[in-house]
């Protein structure tokens, strides 16, 4: 008998389960990326990968340049290969540079080649992926398991946000190894990981409510534009993603200021739908206090804020979570609204998201070693 393949939305709420499971295994996955920080003093990192994984790296990129305090590059693999210097300016010697490749399941032509590429060229290489005795990991000096569990279908969510919690977890015991952090520090930073964990649920049903109270607005929506700042950047480029390949309405992802620049012309006189993420930074909040009312008067009534913030002001539309996670984690917090939209409205209109609409195949973006 076939096993019965999970839905989009049935991943997301398996998400809770795996970050607790990652959290108590850590002690089991981190060893061979650990070791690999240890015996080598990397000063420059680059976090490759495509598509989801892209954005994986952007966080991750974030997060260990905050922790390790390394030069952190995050790009499109195939950019990498061809168009990047890797030390233009020759300050640094070749096994100070590591190269970090993502690829859950392990075959991605772009995030190989560079990874090939990267490893011919004397830098140290991970791959890191799921899929286990994949093309990757034969073509890296050292491998990292994913341990989010296989996703069934093509648009990916608990794989992107165990990946980024994963990874949170290496990143502070490398820095409590080379002494970056006290004792005490990487405690609380792993009580934070730990605590968000225990708390996923609660943003997993908060943001199915959020879109159930949202229902019959969200259904009229049919282009849309998402905003974060800071490391939450990397966010809204996600949840653009993941809304646009599956609902397949045009939505753009924006830095937050930057969507004042050039896209506000498209807009007015026409009923866009403003996803702003609402995270750390003062300056940017403050900004986002007088952004979200001009939004309102200038261009739509469909404005909705995504935050956790206790002291921003919200109304009706918008998503204030119970819980706060820490602003270095908050980018597994933020995405999950994202990830429920598009895949409960997408079961409302009736786009099955377990089935790929790519037809024809015969250009593959798939490795063959």
């Amino acid at each position: 008998m076939s096993r019965k393949v999970m839905t989009m939305i049935e991943h997301v709420k398996d998400t809770p389960r795996v970050l607790k499971k990652t959290y108590a295994i850590r002690n089991d996955f981190m060893k061979d990326f650990v070791d690999a920080f240890m015996n080598h003093d990397f000063k420059k990192i680059f976090f490759l990968g495509s598509g989801t994984s892209n954005h994986v790296s952007i966080v991750i990129k974030n997060i260990f340049v905050r922790l390790l305090h390394i030069e952190g590059v995050a790009v499109p693999p195939t950019y990498f290969t061809n168009h990047v210097d890797v030390n233009p300016t020759g300050i640094f010697k070749k096994d100070e540079i590591c190269v970090i490749c993502f690829s859950q399941h392990g075959d991605s032509i772009s995030t190989c080649e560079a990874a090939k590429k990267a490893r011919d060229d004397g830098y140290y290489t991970i791959g890191v992926t799921e899929q286990l005795d994949s093309v990757l990991e034969k073509l890296t000096d050292s491998y990292c398991h994913l341990e989010c569990e296989e996703e069934q279908i093509g648009p990916e969510t608990r794989g992107y946000t165990q990946t980024i919690f994963q990874f949170y977890v290496m990143a502070i015991e490398v820095a409590r190894r080379k002494g970056l952090i006290s004792e005490e520090e990487f405690r609380q930073l792993d009580r934070d990981c730990y605590e968000l964990a225990e708390n996923f649920d609660s943003i997993v049903n908060e943001s199915i409510e959020w879109y159930e109270r949202n229902r019959e607005r969200f259904l009229k929506m049919e282009r849309s534009s998402i905003a974060g700042w800071g490391i939450n950047w990397g966010t809204a480029l996600e949840a653009r993603l993941k809304f646009f390949e599956t609902y397949a309405r045009p939505c753009t992802g924006y830095e937050f200021e930057e969507q004042m620049h050039g896209p506000f012309r498209a807009y007015p006189d026409k009923d866009v739908y403003f996803f702003i993420i609402v995270s750390e930074g003062e300056k940017e909040k403050k900004r986002a206090t007088e952004a979200v009312p001009y939004y309102k008067d200038a261009f739509s009534d469909n404005v909705f804020v995504v935050t956790a913030e206790k002291d921003f002001p919200t109304g009706e539309l918008d998503l204030k979570f119970s819980y706060h996670t820490t602003d270095i984690l908050s980018p597994m917090q933020y995405i999950v609204p994202f990830q429920v939209l598009s895949a409960l409205i997408c079961e409302d209109v009736g786009i099955d998201t377990t089935v790929s609409p790519v037809k024809k195949r015969y250009f593959s973006s798939h490795y063959q070693a």
